[in-house]
């Protein structure tokens, strides 16, 4: 019982990392909440570097840094580092219930408080250790349940400090890319439809590359030669002066180096001021980086093992209200992990267990309707939003079809392996209610049928009958 309310209070504690806050914060209001979580009295979190031999040391608990003199290193070899390290070096958790006790405990960091008790373990992403997080000198030996929570803390805070590094990309691509919008991706035309006379200011050349002015298009002929041959067509139409609307076409262009590149024509048309004919204004203008921004948008809330959307889209399309139907439209939030899982990774890898992984998001697809919402938590825990629910009976029919299609032979790069899936279920009526709560209360849902056994789906105590 003790066990749950810590579980459960960190699973709160948690959901309160974001990515708006920086990621300082969120690594050391994490490295806090795993110290709480697992009641111990020291903790902390080093991340690994690319060359996988050296840590860079920099993030401990408050109550750790009240007692400890270690101080930041960058590059703190593997090989120098003691036991506190065995959770790197074998890829595992690793308990030390008699710190003291160890002859090759060597290795602590200068300043390091005095270990006692000690519980470590990496957090692995695309086959790479990138984070290393570890507690120490509970009052009592750390179990298995402290590894589970541990565990589950390291995931999050991993998954919200990648998110927030991505995301620090984003925003730094869009200010430089609103930079080069001013600077040099616009080109100002005019084109005279009667006289086929064409205009193109001065930043056509920065944009297309050309050498001298003499091979600014002056005609509609011209221009088509730095046009794809697919978008020719819908061009003439663009500048014909049929239309008095305003039109925007998404076009391929070519510029003078024979690079291709996307573009998009901006056009209106309007009488000459004097005398007859038609004149059609607007701009050409380089979209690369704007797309090149969308698509680390979407990458953002895209979950690159899967394809799925991860935590933070959900975040997002939770609060937009998930295709409700009506104001008190009942849906279930099916919480699930896998069962047996973990000796997958241990005894065939983690190139195996990535594409187990694969083929779960795949065959969870195939479960989903088309308004439900498939997630990827992190780790081996998926979600699903299902929606329109009129009765607890859909429920448990899509839990039913969850566990039979996990739990069918995954064959995975030549290894057939199986695994299963273990379901909370909360059911809610309304709309209203916070993701963090109704996550929660599903979360807890999950803990019980995996004591349970697992293989089968608990409902919520939340449970009520929609309508």
């Amino acid at each position: 019982m003790q066990f749950h309310r810590s579980y459960t209070r960190a699973v709160e504690a948690l959901e309160q990392l974001t990515t708006d806050m920086p990621e300082i914060e969120i690594v050391q209001s994490g490295v806090d909440i795993a110290q709480t979580a697992t009641s111990s009295r020291i903790a902390y979190l080093h991340y690994l570097n690319d060359d996988q031999n050296t840590i860079e040391l920099g993030v401990w608990s408050h109550d750790t840094r009240a007692g400890c003199n270690a101080v930041y290193d960058r590059h703190y070899p593997i090989t120098s580092a003691g036991i506190w390290a065995d959770s790197v070096r074998y890829r595992k958790p690793c308990v030390h219930n008699d710190y003291a006790g160890v002859a090759t405990r060597h290795g602590l960091p200068d300043g390091h408080a005095r270990l006692i008790r000690h519980l470590g373990l990496p957090v692995i992403d695309g086959g790479a250790i990138c984070m290393l997080i570890g507690v120490g000198n509970k009052d009592t030996d750390y179990d298995d349940d402290d590894v589970a929570t541990l565990d589950m803390v390291a995931k999050r805070i991993w998954s919200v400090t990648r998110q927030r590094r991505v995301l620090t990309r984003l925003l730094d691509l869009e200010q430089r890319f609103r930079h080069v919008q001013r600077i040099a991706s616009v080109s100002g035309l005019e084109y005279d439809v009667d006289e086929d006379a064409l205009f193109l200011d001065d930043m056509f050349s920065p944009i297309f590359l050309t050498q001298h002015s003499t091979e600014t298009p002056t005609n509609l002929h011209e221009l088509l030669g730095f046009v794809a041959t697919a978008d020719h067509e819908h061009v003439r139409k663009a500048l014909s002066g049929t239309t008095m609307e305003r039109r925007v076409l998404e076009i391929g262009c070519r510029r003078a180096s024979g690079e291709a590149f996307p573009a998009r024509l901006k056009v209106e048309s309007r009488p000459r001021a004097i005398g007859r004919g038609i004149v059609c204004v607007g701009i050409l203008q380089d979209v690369s980086e704007e797309l090149a921004v969308e698509e680390l948008r979407q990458h953002a809330d895209i979950d690159p093992l899967t394809d799925l959307p991860n935590r933070n889209r959900l975040h997002e399309l939770f609060n937009q209200g998930l295709g409700r139907r009506g104001k008190r439209d009942a849906f279930a939030f099916h919480y699930i992990d896998l069962d047996d899982f973990k000796p997958v990774n241990d005894s065939c890898g983690h190139l195996v267990g990535d594409e187990v992984l694969r083929v779960v998001a795949q065959r969870l697809q195939q479960v989903v309707r088309k308004d439900d919402l498939l997630v990827r938590m992190g780790g081996d825990e998926f979600a699903i939003v299902q929606t329109g629910l009129e009765s607890v009976a859909g429920a448990q029919v899509m839990a039913d079809k969850i566990i039979a299609t996990i739990s069918q032979p995954i064959h995975a790069l030549g290894v057939v392996v199986r695994v299963g899936a273990s379901i909370g279920i909360n059911i809610c009526d309304s709309h209203d209610i916070p993701l963090k709560d109704v996550s929660a209360a599903a979360d807890r849902a999950l803990y019980q049928a995996k004591a349970a056994g697992g293989r089968r789906f608990i409902f919520s105590a939340r449970l009520s009958e929609p309508g």
